[in-house]
């Protein structure tokens, strides 16, 4: 578990603008947390000192059982670097080096590389799809094959962690898709929490679990993907959300909230014709407004209902449909 209290963050030289302005989240264990915002938010130097690459002005941090990073010593800031792996924008391979030397490059700053280390690179390499490319160098390989080694490298000191910082920005459409999916297969087979940077509510839908929005170096929403996906109520929010076709709050301006109801259900829904079902039994008139699939599978339906609405809700909810009220 990673949280951040009242982060505060001010470069040497901009007096009239801070970084990072009291940002407090907690990013829990087992998931995958996107962090997005337009250039300048602050979401890059939030993932910087997380990585201990600066360090902050005011607040506190806490990564696992390190509290306060400000005031660790050397020896626990080495061992807490070491359960942190890293994924760049670019992929900062050298390149005189072999991939697979590329690879064992984080254990070699700290000791002797053993048979051990070049069995698990290895492994690393059939599981990121380049079971043989260990001998090739980087300009021999396409941008998304680079950015895969970038992954191995990240996972070489086995991390219960992995920061990514924009890892897709400089992938095509479809290689970003392929490699959003290796981070994912990443996050469950290696049991490593991951925290996402990007200014792409694309990266945010495919993979991740939680969102925070970060606007002029605050944390403006903060929550689950359904919920900031279908329930945005920070303009920057919105914005993203409008850029990935689920633009649910110009629907919604367009009716009383109080007669409109937010459906969330399975496919059981669709098989049993629980809408078709509800208008006949209580004679009421109901219309479907908006429609879609949560990117966790869940269907998402939003009714107006000019009348009634209670007694809807009680039918919908006996049929164990989660009904919530839109705004």
């Amino acid at each position: 578990m990673i949280t951040l209290e009242n982060i505060t963050k001010q470069y040497i030289g901009s007096k009239d603008e801070i970084a990072l302005n009291q940002v407090s989240a907690r990013f829990d264990s087992g998931l995958i947390h996107g962090i997005i915002g337009i250039s300048g938010a602050g979401k890059s130097t939030l993932i910087r000192l997380l990585n201990q690459l600066e360090s902050y002005d005011k607040g506190n941090i806490q990564i696992f059982d390190y509290t306060d990073l400000r005031h660790l010593n050397k020896e626990s800031t080495r061992m807490l670097r070491k359960q942190i792996g890293m994924i760049f924008q670019t992929d900062h391979l050298l390149s005189r080096k072999t991939v697979l030397d590329n690879i064992l490059l984080p254990i070699s700053f700290h000791r002797k590389i053993t048979s051990e280390d070049k069995k698990f690179a290895q492994d690393l390499l059939q599981e990121v799809g380049l079971s043989e490319y260990s001998t090739r160098y980087p300009e021999q390989l396409s941008g998304g094959q680079r950015q895969r080694v970038g992954i191995a490298r990240a996972l070489i000191n086995k991390p219960s962690l992995l920061l990514c910082d924009e890892p897709t920005s400089a992938l095509d459409v479809i290689t970003t898709g392929q490699i959003l999916q290796l981070i994912k297969a990443t996050a469950k087979n290696h049991s490593v929490d991951v925290i996402i940077v990007t200014h792409d509510m694309y990266v945010i839908r495919e993979i991740c679990d939680t969102v925070t929005v970060m606007d002029k170096g605050r944390i403006v929403e903060h929550g689950d993907l359904d919920d900031i996906l279908f329930k945005a109520k920070h303009p920057q929010t919105q914005a993203f959300v409008k850029e990935i076709g689920l633009d649910l709050s110009s629907v919604v301006q367009q009716f009383d909230p109080k007669e409109l109801l937010l459906l969330k259900f399975d496919e059981s829904i669709v098989k049993d014709s629980i809408i078709s079902e509800m208008i006949q039994t209580l004679s009421v008139t109901a219309s479907i407004v908006y429609a879609n699939v949560t990117p966790h599978r869940i269907g998402i339906m939003v009714i107006h209902a000019p009348k009634r609405i209670d007694e809807i809700k009680l039918f919908l909810e006996k049929h164990k449909v989660v009904v919530e009220d839109v705004i």
